[in-house]
Order: C-alpha cells, then sequence, then structure tokens
C-alpha cells in the first residue's frame, strides 16, 4: 500500500472516530454536562457580541427601594401602601400591575385588637346608643377598624383595579430538574403551591408562580413558562395585558385571543376565538415549556419608578398609561440576586421583566425544532469539508481553508442570533470540526515526518536527538573542530562484569547489556544529556552541549539517580529470572573541556575531551574502592545548591593529576521532609579526626557511623586506614606522597 493509500485511510479512520464521538454527544436532548456548559457559554458569548438592544418600552418597572424604604420604613411594608399604589396606577392608567412579591400570611394589624376593646368597653359601660354624640363615636370606630384591615384595604383595592397580578410560589422545587420533562408539564415530584391569603387570591385577576432556577453554573437563561396548570408570573401578566388564554400542552405554551364572557361574574374566564389560529401567539419553548431568555444588555433597559413617587403623584402619566407595571424589590438585601449572560448581578424583579417584555414583543430565543437533527448536519459539514479539504489541497492550504470554513460558521451562527435571535448550535459543531483540521493535520504532518525518519534512525545510534535536530537545521556544522565549554561528563560502568559473562551464555550476555544500556541511555536522553558513546559495558554521556544549558550539573546528578532507579528495576525482573545482580558504578565531573564533531571526514562523533573528562573515569573507577555508587567532585558539587544530599568522602589524587580532588558520594535528592542522616555528621566528624591525624577519635566516629549504618564501606575503609597509620605509619608514605601530613590519599593506579 502507497503512502497516498495508507494517509487516506488514516483520514477516513480518523474523520469516522470524530463523528462518532461527536454525533454521539450532540444526539441526545439532554446534552452531556460538558457539551451543556460549552453551549451555555457559547450563548453568552453571542450575548455579549451582540451588544445593547432596547426593550419595548411596555414593561415599567416599580422598586421597592431607598426612596420608598425613607417614606414607609423598613421592609415589609404594610400592604396599605399597595392598596394605595393601585389606586394610583388606576389613575396614571396602567393596563397591569404584577406584583413579584409574596403574601402568603396576613398581614399582622396591631391597632385592631386597640380598638376592639375599647369599642367593647364602652358596651359594657352602657354607653352604647344613648345619645347622638356616642352614636357618632361609634360611627367612627367603626370607620377606624375598617381602615385598620391592610389586607381588606389591599384586597378592595384589587377588586377595584381589576388590573392586579400576584405572585405565587412552588415549595420543594431545587431546581429546574424537579420540574418535570415529559411533554404533558406536569412534575413529577409532589409539591406545594404557596399562594396569597384567601382574600387577596379571591381579589386578584390572575396569580403566576416566581419561581426561576439557573442553569448548572449559576446562571439565568432560561424560564419555565407552566407548571401543571398554573402559570409563571410574567406569563400570567403578559396574558392578561394582551387579553388572551393560555394553552399549554405538548410541550407548547400559546397564547389566544379571547371574547368576554357573558357572564360577569366570571371576569377571569374567556370564550376562544373560533379563528384564533390566525392571530394566536405561539411562545418558542424548547418542547418541555422552558423559554431561553433574550437579554438587552449589561443594563436591563427598562423604566424604573420609585413607588413612593407614584404614590405621592410624581410621575408624568405618559411613563405609566398603558403599560404593564411590574413591582418588586430594587434595594439590596430585600429580594433575590441572580447572575445573567451579561452581568454577575441583576435584582430578579429585571428576570421578571425581561420575560414580560420578551412574551410582549414575542422576541424570545428561538430554537428549532428538532435540533438534534440540525446538530448532526453541523457537524458533519464541518467535519466532511476538511477532509474533502485535505484530499485536495496542501496541508497549510487545507488548515487556511479549515480556518475560513470555522469562522465563516461562527460569524453565520452569531448572524442568526443577532437578526433572528436563533439559538443554532456552537460549540459542539465547532469544537467537531476544530478537532478534524487538528487531527488531519497532524496526520499529515506525521506522514511527512515517517518520510525522513530513515535519517533520524541512522544517526540516532550515535547521537542525542538534540544534536540531530542541530544537523538537520544547519548541516554546515558537519565539520570536525570544537569549542571549549564548562561541561558536565558522566561515566558509568558496570563493577561485576567478568562474573556476569561467565554466568551467561554469549545470546544472553548480548540481550541482557542491549537492555540494560538501551534503559539507561533512554534516562540520560529524557533528562536532556547527550549520549557520546558506548565502551563495551561502560556508557560515556555529557550535559551542557550542543544546547547550552547552565543547569548541567543539576540535570547530570539528576540522570545519574534515575539510572539506579531504573536499574533497580530492571535488577528485580532479572532477578526472577536468575540473573546476577548487577553492580554499577557512576563518576561525574563538571569543568571546562572541549566538544564538538571529532574523527575524520568519512567517520566522526560528536564527543568531548579533556582532563576534566578523565576525572570522571578516574572517579568512576573509584567508585568500587570506596564501596558506594556515584561520585562526584568538589566543581560538581559546588554547583548544586543543596538540592542534593552529599557525603563527603576523601581528598585524593587520582592518576595523571597531581592537583588532589575533593570527592563526593551523591546520595540522593534532598526533598520536603527527608530524616536528618545523622551518620552523615558522625562520618564528616571522623574526617575531620582523621585530617587532624587525631586517628583513634576518628576511628570512634566512623563506628558510630557503621552503628547507623553497618553496611558503610567508606566508614570500614577509614577505620582499616586509621588503623594502619597508628601501628605502621611507614607504610602508608608511597601513598600519601609528602613529608607533612595533608590528608590526601594518592592512588597510583586507574
Amino acid at each position: 500500500m502507497g503512502v497516498r493509500s495508507k494517509l487516506r485511510t488514516s483520514h477516513l479512520v480518523i474523520v469516522g472516530g470524530i463523528l462518532a464521538l461527536f454525533l454521539a454527544a450532540g444526539w441526545f436532548d439532554q446534552p452531556r454536562p460538558v457539551v451543556a456548559f460549552l453551549e451555555q457559554k457559547g450563548l453568552d458569548l453571542r450575548f455579549r457580541l451582540r451588544g445593547e438592544r432596547p426593550p419595548t418600552g411596555q414593561v415599567v418597572v416599580a422598586g421597592i427601594e431607598t426612596r420608598g424604604i425613607e417614606a414607609y420604613g423598613r421592609w415589609p411594608w404594610p400592604r396599605s401602601v399597595f392598596a394605595q399604589l393601585l389606586v394610583r396606577l388606576k389613575d396614571y392608567g396602567a393596563q397591569t400591575v404584577v406584583f413579584d412579591l409574596l403574601f402568603p400570611e396576613p398581614e399582622e394589624n396591631r391597632t385592631r385588637p386597640v380598638l376592639e376593646s375599647l369599642q367593647q368597653s364602652f358596651v359594657q359601660l352602657g354607653l352604647k346608643n344613648q345619645d347622638f354624640p356616642n352614636q357618632i363615636f361609634h360611627d367612627e370606630m367603626d370607620q377606624l377598624l375598617a381602615e385598620s384591615d391592610n389586607d381588606a384595604l389591599f384586597s378592595e383595592a384589587l377588586a377595584w383595579s381589576g388590573n392586579g397580578i400576584l405572585g405565587t410560589a412552588f415549595e420543594g422545587i431545587r431546581d429546574d430538574r424537579d420540574f418535570s420533562a415529559s411533554r404533558s408539564l406536569v412534575p413529577t415530584k409532589k409539591t406545594r403551591l404557596l399562594e396569597p391569603v384567601p382574600d387577596l387570591k379571591n381579589a386578584a385577576r390572575g396569580l403566576g408562580f416566581v419561581n426561576i432556577f439557573p442553569d448548572s453554573d449559576g446562571t439565568i437563561r432560561r424560564v419555565r413558562l407552566v407548571n401543571k396548570d398554573h402559570l409563571c408570573l410574567a406569563l400570567a401578566g403578559a396574558a392578561h395585558y394582551l387579553d388572551t388564554v393560555v394553552r399549554a400542552g405538548d410541550g407548547r405554551v400559546v397564547l389566544t385571543p379571547r371574547l368576554p364572557s357573558a357572564d360577569p361574574d366570571l371576569p377571569d374566564q374567556g370564550i376562544l376565538v373560533p379563528d384564533a389560529a390566525r392571530s394566536e401567539r405561539r411562545l418558542a419553548t424548547d418542547g418541555h415549556g422552558n423559554v431561553r431568555l433574550n437579554f438587552y444588555g449589561l443594563d436591563p433597559g427598562f423604566d424604573r419608578v420609585s413607588i413612593a413617587d407614584i404614590i405621592d403623584g410624581a410621575i408624568s402619566p405618559d411613563r405609566l398609561a398603558g403599560k404593564v407595571v411590574i413591582v418588586g424589590a430594587m434595594a439590596t438585601g430585600i429580594g433575590d440576586i441572580w447572575p445573567t449572560p451579561l452581568t454577575s448581578e441583576i435584582p430578579g424583579v429585571f428576570i421578571q421583566a425581561t420575560l414580560l417584555d420578551n412574551i410582549l414583543e414575542n422576541r424570545l430565543l428561538q430554537t428549532l425544532p428538532h435540533m438534534r437533527w440540525v446538530k448532526t448536519g453541523s457537524i458533519l459539514v464541518l467535519v466532511l469539508l476538511p477532509l474533502g479539504f485535505m484530499m485536495l489541497f496542501t496541508p497549510m492550504a487545507s488548515l487556511a481553508a479549515g480556518v475560513v470554513l470555522m469562522g465563516t460558521y461562527a460569524a453565520g451562527v452569531q448572524y442568526l442570533f443577532q437578526t433572528r435571535d436563533l439559538v443554532w448550535p456552537l460549540m459542539l459543531p465547532l469544537g467537531a470540526g476544530l478537532t478534524t483540521v487538528a487531527a488531519l493535520l497532524i496526520t499529515n504532518f506525521a506522514a511527512e515526518i515517517r518520510q525522513h525518519r530513515w535519517v533520524k534512525t541512522s544517526f540516532s545510534r550515535y547521537l542525542s536527538p538534540a544534536v540531530i535536530d542541530i544537523l538537520i537545521r544547519h548541516p554546515d556544522q558537519l565539520t570536525l573542530g570544537g569549542e571549549e565549554k564548562e561541561l558536565t561528563v558522566l561515566m558509568a560502568d558496570i563493577r561485576n562484569f567478568t562474573t556476569l559473562s561467565e554466568s551467561l551464555s554469549p545470546s544472553g550476555l548480548i540481550e541482557l547489556l542491549n537492555r540494560y544500556l538501551g534503559t539507561l541511555t533512554d534516562v540520560i536522553l529524557e533528562n536532556g544529556g547527550t549520549l557520546d558513546k558506548y565502551m563495551g559495558d561502560a556508557i560515556m554521556a555529557f550535559f551542557g552541549a550542543p544546547l547550552d544549558d547552565t543547569r548541567h550539573p543539576q540535570k547530570a546528578c539528576l540522570t545519574a539517580i534515575r539510572m539506579f532507579e531504573r536499574l533497580e528495576q530492571l535488577q528485580a525482573e532479572w532477578e526472577r529470572q536468575g540473573v546476577p545482580i548487577l553492580s554499577l558504578g557512576m563518576g561525574l565531573s563538571t569543568g571546562q573541556m572541549v566538544v564538538g564533531n571529532l574523527g575524520s571526514r568519512r567517520r566522526f562523533d560528536y564527543s568531548v575531551i579533556g582532563d576534566n573528562v578523565n576525572l570522571a573515569s578516574r572517579l568512576e573507577g573509584l567508585c568500587k574502592i570506596y564501596g558506594v555508587k556515584i561520585i562526584i567532585p568538589e566543581q560538581t558539587r559546588m554547583h548544586l545548591d543543596g538540592a542534593f544530599v552529599c557525603r563527603e568522602l576523601d581528598r585524593v589524587r587520582v592518576k595523571g593529576r597531581q592537583a588532589p580532588v575533593t570527592i563526593y558520594e551523591l546520595i540522593g535528592q534532598k526533598k520536603m521532609g527527608d530524616p536528618v542522616f545523622t551518620w552523615i555528621s558522625h562520618f564528616e566528624n571522623g574526617l575531620a579526626c582523621y585530617r587532624n591525624q587525631d586517628f583513634g577519635t576518628a576511628i570512634r566516629h566512623f563506628e558510630d557511623v557503621l552503628g547507623a549504618k553497618p553496611k558503610d564501606r567508606p566508614a570500614r575503609l577509614f577505620i582499616t586506614r586509621c588503623r594502619t597509620l597508628i601501628q605502621t605509619p611507614e607504610t602508608c608514605s608511597p601513598l600519601l606522597e609528602t613529608d607533612e601530613w595533608d590528608g590526601v590519599w594518592t592512588f597510583t593506579e586507574k
């Protein structure tokens, strides 16, 4: 199969997987939480891009705010205030008054018991009806009793005005999910309706529930219009204002004009117009009785008036005549506060006002029927077209075409929202399209990379990926020569290789070595090192070139630790197979060295040379003598900034180098909560005594180390050395190579 055929097959498999994933996500009527969240945020973005738009002007908000609180006192106010408000609004010519308030309990009347007690006292004294002045007194008392009943005053005002809509509330409903999702619009859970007191309920022109529930992210975007045979408050107000009846069923809500009833005692009834279908108003529900609010902007835009100003007659009549007045709380701490797609806080009365105005204007956000098919079609278009682009054009041209396609789709969705109030699916189809473009581009670029893989495969046997990348970008660097720079070199060698080779067959030995070398090489490359070469069972690597890295000592030390961790994992596996345990020693060295392409024009390696490279090799050899895993010199340790746990081992002269070197055991990384290694302090004290030629005290300190760490080889070595120096100091003079004691131990062999 050719490359292009394989590529097309890969494209089809990828597109098929994307289609299956996104079509499944978009098929459900109730989208998955992640999909719903993304679509909600997409809708919020459309509102912000659309900007401000004015409401109809038919809705006025009469607010409970600072001016009213100053006039009538703290909330709650006497219901006589609302009685006065209704009378004034009727005088102003308001057509409908909607109360976004609840009156579930009778108002407490503190005046009435006093008046009734006074009147009863006069009766008991036998003063009633004795003369004309007493009769006048009792008539006045009856009048005061009547005026003290605020519920009665409010109910009389409601009955007189004939345009008041009061609020109700369903108790026991936590969120919109407690409303049924069935087409019958009937809730599955039993709930209790909190209604106004009977006198107010009977006098009101209509009732409507005030419950509104946010989406999963806490934002108000939808409102339920109908629950059982109850209307929401805004719908009840709109029905009265438009003089319509509401029909609900099969997930639809329709406002139909009505003719006045012939029975004046049934003011809330109506007769359906026989040919009403032509003038009925269908509300854009989602199929379950919910509607999406069409918000007007950061400022709701409604005319706001103070209740106190209305009662005082300080409002121009044309602001209220023929309008719907919705009464609710605007002062902080009284009413409910909700976030919307355009603002983080808005009083709930403005949510009701927005819904009411949307209904009057018939500009609720629209959703298409059979939305799952709309989403399916959009996903198919945005997935299949990029596939066609990829098969026809180059990858970059396909990318450009895909970006234009996605941008055109997003712009079209925004255009429909701004001009038609239509909520077309955005995030899911767009996500499917973008995922397709990205996946196809990655597949194409991967195919191009595979065509050149043989080059990298050949070089990767000798060079690190970083060097290969540089050589691919800058082939002119394939010349002899180098540069001197500070680097850190790492040498690693197997300690018991001879014993290991004798216990394994040649094929088994080669297999083990390949596994060992491959695993440790992976660790080097993972940590930014450059593999220099393999020398039998030994590995040489360096850090800080070809890419400059000031943290090369830290990376080299971390690599050494990680190599032992990975080797322990291998040894656990080999132990189960009966393979002898490998003993590994590592030496590191930091300093100036020459790095570059070394060799002939026919064959060269990217390698390092220099005295510090030799030092790393010598330190690796000392691991066996001191019985430790990793040895580093002072030049390396001084770059570690306390990030690693080290133990000073000795000051030595290695073969081929006259200057003494202080060497350290690299124990591990320093981590939070690590215990304090007290035995290290004992070893350091012993080392100080040793250098002061206090060999007896030094032995005691080294024995303290063995008490905490019985198998510590360096402590045993110094105990032996100290005893030898005490008993026969002349035998050690060749090793000390100095007439004056300086504590430096000289090694004459590699």
